[in-house]
């Protein structure tokens, strides 16, 4: 199982967290997986951040069974 935590408007979205019953997956299946439950997210992708079990990650990167993701879209201001 794999916990991903959402922040922000993607929380709003998607709601506190999604579990994903996958021994592992990339960062990009999962970028991919929340785009298909919202298209509108295809517009903002390269604004989306993942962490996994607090550390910075890429869409290369590879989730494991245990871990935990963290989703952020990237803070903005004027």
């Amino acid at each position: 199982m794999i916990k991903v935590k959402l922040f922000g408007k993607l929380r709003e979205k998607f709601g506190n967290e999604i579990l994903i019953n996958r021994r592992e997956m990339m960062v990009e299946e999962l970028l991919n997986l929340l785009i298909k439950r919202d298209s509108s997210l295809s517009n903002i992708k390269r604004h989306i951040i993942f962490s996994i079990n607090h550390r910075r990650a890429v869409e290369k990167e590879k989730i494991k069974e245990g871990d935990t993701v963290s989703v952020f879209i990237t803070p903005t201001g004027g």
